[in-house]
């Protein structure tokens, strides 16, 4: 089979090398893949790292083959259509024409759903997942939260992004409002996704700053935040973000949601009453955190259970599909496929994505 081999450097470059087609262990799925997503992850990981590999991780495609134990469950048959969440800078990653993943980051895709929507979702949205329901502990969807207990606010910056969006929606189907979206040229795709009757607002960081402070004090409309996402992350935009939800008047834990581990987080502008906590989505794979990670959660045994999360939410994620109550993330599709990989992820590095996620069809 053709496998796509990503160089990060001196420039970002790509290898088409023929390859094995992957052995499943007992708890994996090779998927023929159809079309593979990309992730802004995928040049800068292994960039940080310079190490060149497969790196591409969000699957669509075929059932091609089970291990023995994903066998014995019945739940999936060669030639189901699924989408998947490939372990990251592992072997069999989704830049190939066959991949392989865990069968319980997996899930079925309704007919309602093409391959190149289903591979804007799955490692996106399970960053989102954990950053919301497990590492911060709001209420998932599957047990929303009740009308009576009044607002809950949730600071999302980088609205417009996939993740940002992902959250949104998932925050809604927890019943979590106000959502104060912070955006810039790009929020158009984060207007439909917001319900301005139950205070939900856009606010643009274009103005600066303290102009974003400002809006953002204006649109809680005394209300107060407790819970925010950082779905960018870079170049400190986690500080003022933190410096919104602490008041004062109150006690925390505030906390602010991160998803770039190449940071300490440790900015003295960070009021001691705001927690920084990093979500490495790699969580729902293995339980755990790599040691060198920042700002792990104390509780281990709560990040063991990320993998049981993991099988849940990807179930119930599937049934939202269907039923038409979730969407994947408006894309691109980069022609060439598999040679086209270097071309979407160079347009990724010079960040070109504007509202979109970057797929490419490998095989009909």
């Amino acid at each position: 089979m053709k496998e796509v081999i990503v160089h990060p450097l001196p420039s970002l470059r790509t290898e088409i090398r023929d390859v094995p087609i992957p052995v499943p262990a007992d708890d994996e799925i090779v998927i023929k893949v159809v079309v593979a997503g990309s992730n802004v992850k995928d040049w800068s990981h292994i960039t940080a790292l310079n190490i060149a590999v497969n790196s591409g991780d969000d699957i669509a495609g075929v059932v091609y083959l089970l291990g023995n134990l994903v066998q014995k469950t019945g739940e999936f048959r060669v030639g189901d259509r699924v989408a998947a969440f490939h372990r990251m800078l592992t072997p069999g990653g989704a830049y190939a024409e066959y991949a392989v993943a865990p069968a319980h980051t997996t899930f079925i895709i309704p007919d309602n759903i093409s391959f190149e929507e289903a591979a804007t979702i799955p490692l996106v949205t399970l960053t989102a997942a954990i950053s919301l329901f497990r590492r911060q502990g709001l209420p998932p969807p599957w047990s929303p939260l009740p009308a009576s207990a009044g607002p809950l606010p949730l600071i999302v910056y980088g609205a417009s992004s996939a993740l940002g969006t992902f959250a949104i929606k998932l925050a809604r189907l927890s019943n979590i409002h106000p959502i104060i979206a912070i955006s810039g040229g790009s929020h158009a795709v984060v207007d439909d996704l917001l319900d301005f009757s139950r205070g939900d607002r856009i606010i643009d960081y274009r103005h600066g700053v303290e102009a974003m402070k400002i809006a953002v004090k204006d649109a809680l409309a005394g209300l107060e935040a407790r819970h925010a996402l950082d779905a960018i992350s870079s170049k400190g935009t986690w500080v003022p973000l933190a410096q919104m939800l602490h008041s004062s008047a109150t006690s925390g834990p505030f906390q602010v949601s991160v998803v770039a581990g190449s940071n300490r987080y440790e900015d003295e502008d960070i009021p001691s009453s705001v927690e920084i906590l990093y979500t490495y989505v790699g969580s729902g794979h293995y339980g755990v955190y790599k040691p060198s990670m920042p700002n792990q959660p104390a509780d281990k045994d709560s990040v063991k259970f990320d993998v049981e999360f993991a099988y849940v939410f990807y179930r119930y994620l599937a049934r939202l599909l269907a039923r038409g109550e979730f969407s994947g993330h408006p894309f691109e599709v980069i022609p060439g496929g598999l040679a086209g990989v270097e071309q979407g992820l160079n347009k990724l590095k010079n960040g070109e994505a504007r509202g979109v996620k970057y797929v490419y069809r490998v095989q009909g």
